[in-house]
């Protein structure tokens, strides 16, 4: 008799911050996660997570996706996958539960990976590299510094990363502080300054902008040899990133905020130089694994967005090793104690900035339950 699933649980776990930080649309106040936990009849464990608030998604996972799991074969993954995204949308009618979708899927993988003893990525098709190298995400807006106090904080910060990885990404939007594009784009002068001309330096706006004062930001951006602009404008305006591709002479990032069909949308309209699907977000391996096919098709490399546990960093370097091109990994080095306390495994980057990748079974972790009970919020 085949192994089948025997429960699916979650966990939620939350950490305050000693200071919150900001980013374009935001304040961030604490750090958050909503793990998934799926258990076979033969007692394997696989582990994923779910982006966003826990929520709503908590129950989505426990009261409306788990009762359709129980008893089905984890290695079904990709069959199950497509059932759940039916189910959904047939009873959601205008929205498909993305998120709690995700980490249900990345624990299948995980599951379907221990059972076949075998890594996520050699069920993807194989691995072509064994490391990849990391680009600093963090340099958020500080609560209460004024503008010169801020550009000072963050600079600093920006350069500190610079030298440990050779590569930052900026973040602006200081609109959230009651400052302009103009300012913005001073920020980066000065971070392009304190990192120096070889640092690769990448600019994240959160959709901060309308696609005409995007479009202006960009053209300032072009002069300061910023790699990409991700998510200059709302997820939503599909054509506004169309519009800044044909007028930038700049990469166009973006995708942590899309579906896979707005994915598909973007890639068949020619809206991205880079996509950025988020696996705890879009619906998984599963999804990603089908945008990153579609993606390689019109020519766009993939980079994926990242930031959450260990658990999200272990499923992105799966991930990241089936994907052509040269991909980064981004690693966030804003303040989160979950980073770490999830996972045994830290992969912190090497004095090179790279991070090996992962060639145990599954997504390649083992989940530190003791630790964790500390964060627990259910």
């Amino acid at each position: 008799m085949p192994t089948a699933i025997e429960s699916v649980e979650t966990m939620s776990l939350a950490a305050p911050l000693d200071e919150p930080f900001g980013y374009a649309q935001a304040w961030v106040e604490d750090r958050t996660a909503l793990l998934v936990r799926i258990t076979t009849s033969d007692g394997t464990v696989g582990w994923g997570e779910c982006w966003g608030p826990a929520a709503g998604t908590r129950e989505t996972v426990t009261d409306f996706l788990a009762p359709r799991l129980v008893g089905r074969d984890p290695r079904d993954v990709t069959v199950i996958y497509d059932e759940l995204v039916h189910h959904a949308r047939a009873a959601y009618q205008s929205v498909v539960p993305y998120p709690a979708i995700s980490g249900v899927d990345i624990a299948l993988w995980d599951l379907c990976g221990k059972l076949r003893d075998a890594s996520v990525a050699e069920l993807l098709g194989g691995r072509r590299r064994e490391e990849v190298h990391a680009y600093a995400t963090g340099h958020y807006f500080r609560h209460g510094l004024d503008l010169e106090d801020q550009y000072g904080a963050i600079t600093a910060e920006a350069a500190e990363n610079a030298a440990a990885l050779g590569a930052v990404k900026a973040k602006i939007g200081l609109s959230l502080l009651g400052y302009g594009p103009d300012d913005d784009v001073e920020l980066v002068r000065r971070i392009r300054d304190a990192i120096g001309p070889d640092a690769m330096l990448m600019v994240d706006a959160n959709y901060a902008y309308d696609t005409g004062t995007a479009r202006r930001v960009g053209r300032a951006l072009e002069s300061l040899d910023v790699t990409w602009f991700e998510e200059p404008v709302p997820p939503t305006d599909e054509a506004g990133y169309v519009r800044l591709r044909d007028a930038l002479d700049l990469r166009i990032a973006g995708g942590e905020c899309h579906t896979p069909a707005g994915f598909d949308r973007l890639l068949a309209a020619g809206g991205l130089d880079i996509a950025q699907p988020d696996l705890c977000n879009v619906g998984g391996i599963t999804a990603g694994t089908r945008i990153g096919q579609h993606a390689a098709t019109t020519g766009v490399p993939v980079v994926p967005h990242v930031w959450g546990t260990g658990i999200a960093l272990a499923t992105s370097l799966q991930y990241i090793a089936t994907l052509p091109s040269e991909p980064w990994l981004e690693f966030d080095r804003s303040p989160n104690p979950l980073r770490t306390a999830v996972t045994q495994e830290s992969f912190a980057p090497a004095a090179a900035g790279q991070v090996t990748i992962p060639d145990r079974p599954g997504i390649g972790i083992t989940v530190d339950e003791p630790t964790i009970e500390q964060f627990r919020t259910d």
